[in-house]
């Protein structure tokens, strides 16, 4: 009986071990670790897009027309569509452009056809990413195209969540090749970084805003050799706090990079709220998602 007894006993705590484990195990999945890789569903549908926009890039090479300002990349998986700031008529091909010229898609079948391959010319959209879905489809915008701070707001949970699946796909997925992303002082704490699973090339950190600018100016110029200087990109994360510590309204950025702001600042000419169904608010950038990127990804 007491023999039983003890029996029972022990093994009642190797199940709580166990199960103590398996939830150690589950949490430490769910972690930054989760993101070292995109899934491979994303990842296709990424590769498809980074097409599309370098055929954009090899379509204007070869003609007198600039570059379209693309404003926000939608995939439903069967049509690409870029929507632009600008009207613009003159579509490359494969790209068809509608009566307004405010919109071109094309079928994503007719990328592979035309034999564009990672080897192809290099775009300059390397900031563009995925903010969620609308109604089930993919809804990428291009920071770059942001002229001024981003700043993203709402729970700190939900933002940093945020925050982190949208480094993740620049600094990991196909479109941002040429993408630079610096996490600047408090942005490079442990519940930054530990969200982002494995390290990019492409990724740095910086103690201060003046190291931040020198260090990828440094990589910039190194990338030029590979895309001419036109097509490298940076983005810039900082915390709020250190936005108005370091006097980030007033640092010399270039028109083509982008500084994203990790919670509420009345100097942000963008805002992007998070919500707590997962929707987003995205404000005067007028882009609807229902779901936001770390919601699923």
């Amino acid at each position: 009986m007491i023999a039983s007894i003890a029996l029972s006993a022990v093994l009642g705590l190797l199940l709580l071990g166990a199960a103590a484990a398996l939830l150690r195990r589950t949490r430490n999945s769910s972690s930054g670790q989760a993101r070292s890789a995109l899934p491979g569903a994303d990842r296709k549908l990424l590769e498809t897009v980074a097409l599309g926009l370098r055929a954009v890039a090899e379509g204007r090479a070869h003609s007198s027309y600039p570059l379209p300002d693309v404003q926000a990349v939608i995939h439903s998986g069967q049509r690409l569509t870029l929507q632009l700031a600008v009207a613009d008529v003159a579509a490359p091909a494969p790209w068809t452009a509608d009566v307004s010229g405010k919109e071109w898609s094309l079928d994503p079948t007719s990328l592979r056809a035309t034999g564009n391959s990672g080897d192809g010319p290099t775009h300059p959209y390397s900031l563009t990413v995925t903010l969620g879905l609308h109604r089930g489809d993919r809804v990428l915008v291009d920071l770059a195209q942001l002229s001024g701070p981003i700043a993203l707001t709402g729970d700190d949970n939900e933002v940093l969540r945020l925050a982190q699946a949208l480094i993740t796909e620049i600094v990991s997925g196909p479109v941002g090749l040429l993408a630079t992303v610096v996490l600047v002082g408090s942005a490079t704490t442990p519940s930054v970084t530990d969200g982002l699973g494995s390290r990019s090339a492409r990724l740095h950190t910086a103690a201060t805003r003046e190291k931040a600018l020198a260090h990828t100016s440094h990589t910039s110029q190194t990338s030029q050799s590979v895309a001419g200087g036109t097509h490298v990109r940076r983005l810039f994360v900082v915390t709020a706090a250190q936005f108005r510590d370091e006097r980030w309204a007033d640092a010399p950025l270039r028109d083509t990079d982008a500084l994203l702001v990790l919670g509420w600042i009345t100097d942000a000419e963008w805002h992007v709220g998070v919500n707590a169904d997962g929707s987003l608010d995205t404000g005067r950038l007028g882009v609807l998602v229902d779901t936001h990127t770390a919601r699923f990804s």
